[in-house]
């Protein structure tokens, strides 16, 4: 019998492109290294038809509440990984009470900032089209606030693109790379900090920040 001992508590916010990408590599990951942790998945919205292909849904899922179709995919074949379903957008800091590991991967910046301002470590994961960005508890805090400016909600693919038939990947790399900080903070093990990049040019270099006065590069 697995005896569930010293179990931490991650909070997923987003059950898009990339939070599906990360649930569907994390949850066989726990699995099989047997590593016991409860997950709650949070998202208000609904699964769409428009949704498929870049998010990990089916057409049976259409209609079903995002986080209740992850829900129903993996929680009565989990034994070490215990999987709660919140159909609610992130509002307020109550949300985010009681919580060892918070990860955020929404279209915007007022629930990013919430997760910033956490005393827990935290990771947020970004796309846009081929493109990636990745912040986290331990990236300077002026340049985490420097990336994080007002925007209106936005997918991560191109307006226009699905349309001409050009559907593109940055979703999946900021998925795996919250799937792996995720495995490395539970083993108490060094995860990734940040990057930026894209997948048809490479890695980018943070913009320069400023801090006491002083240029310093990120």
């Amino acid at each position: 019998m697995n005896e569930r001992k010293n179990v931490k508590n991650v909070l997923i916010i987003g059950a898009g492109g990339i939070g599906t990408t990360l649930v569907d590599l994390l949850v066989p990951a726990l699995e099989r290294i047997q590593l016991n942790t409860n997950i709650t998945l949070m998202d208000g919205d609904v699964v769409e038809t428009t949704n498929l292909g870049h998010q990990r849904f089916s057409q049976e899922n259409v209609g079903i509440h995002k986080v209740n179709a992850l829900f129903n995919r993996y929680s009565e074949i989990t034994e070490y990984v215990e999987l709660t379903a919140v159909n609610e957008n992130l509002r307020n800091a109550e949300q985010l009470e009681n919580y060892d590991f918070v990860v955020v991967c929404v279209d915007r910046p007022e629930p990013r900032r919430l997760v910033h301002s956490l005393d827990v470590p935290w990771i947020d994961l970004r796309c846009s089209a081929d493109g990636w960005m990745i912040l986290s508890s331990d990236s300077d805090a002026a340049l985490v606030e420097q990336m994080t400016p007002d925007h209106e909600p936005m997918s991560c693919q191109v307006k226009g693109a699905l349309d001409a038939g050009n559907l593109e990947f940055g979703f999946s790399v900021a998925g795996t790379f919250g799937a792996q900080w995720l495995v490395q903070k539970l083993r108490e093990r060094r995860g990734p900090v940040q990057s930026i990049g894209s997948l048809t040019y490479g890695s980018f270099e943070f913009p320069q920040i400023k801090k006491n006065s002083l240029e310093v590069k990120a």
